[in-house]
């Protein structure tokens, strides 16, 4: 019995030996960098669509994960990164860390952009350009994914960007406080001291919570068509720009 137990342990071991010598420790050749960021779904996407519609600040940071393929070094290591746009301003309308770097021991890094909330984004969707590039310490192995027959970039990363509703908020009943416009929405926000991203939760703006502000809003801009009338100051917001005619919440 222990004859064959010695035979059996002699060829497993014989095995795992051969195996290892046929079979080299995965991305011991490579050492590159891609784009690596999903949706939702868990989907790898080359693009992103963001709305400060919902946001109650003026800025809003974008992590963009780039990802290593290879080993992990012991030394931080510089990725080729080049940030352009065709009608976005560095500075004005975003602003870039200061290097685009891999830290030690890291597998991945997330590039921040800071976009900014600027008048123009109210009529204008603004776009940047992320592109990594080969330098000395990384290669570019993987330049795309396929994915259900749509072919995703994993060397170029688009940040779309304005000020606009891309759809209207999923708590917004028509039938209780009127016509969906920004202009409304944001004086909503303004007047009620709300969280604009509350309006994506029904949970938060509920039923009573919509008449509530119904009712609120109604009794705002009549205050301010008093005012009007009265020529004392009052709040421009409250009036349609291109009529003005004031602003209904029923």
């Amino acid at each position: 019995m222990n004859r064959i137990y010695y035979i059996l342990s002699a060829l497993i071991l014989l095995l795992m030996t051969s195996c290892q010598e046929r079979h080299p420790a995965p991305f011991q050749d490579i050492t590159g960098v891609y784009f690596n960021n999903t949706s939702g779904s868990m989907t790898v996407t080359d693009s992103l669509d963001v709305t400060f519609v919902y946001e109650a600040s003026d800025e809003v940071e974008v992590p963009v994960r780039v990802q290593l393929l290879g080993r992990a070094s012991d030394e931080a290591r510089p990725i080729g990164m080049t940030v352009t746009s065709d009608n976005a301003e560095e500075g004005v309308d975003y602003v870039l860390p200061e290097n685009a770097v891999l830290p030690a021991g890291a597998s991945s890094t997330d590039y921040v952009v800071t976009l900014k909330r600027t008048e123009a984004l109210k009529s204008e969707k603004k776009m940047i350009l992320l592109q990594i590039h080969a330098n000395e310490h990384f290669d570019l192995p993987v330049d795309h994914i396929v994915q259900v027959a749509d072919t995703v970039s994993t060397l170029e990363y688009r940040i779309y960007f304005s000020d606009m509703f891309t759809k209207a908020p999923a708590a917004w009943d028509e039938n209780l406080v009127g016509e969906l416009t920004q202009q409304k929405f944001e004086l909503v926000c303004k007047v009620l001291g709300i969280d604009p991203g509350d309006f994506n939760d029904s949970g938060v703006i509920t039923l009573a919570k919509l008449l509530y502000i119904s009712a609120e809003m109604t009794a705002y801009v009549e205050g301010e068509v008093e005012k009007k009338n009265a020529g004392e100051a009052y709040d421009e917001d409250a009036f349609d720009p291109q009529t003005g005619e004031p602003l209904t919440f029923r």
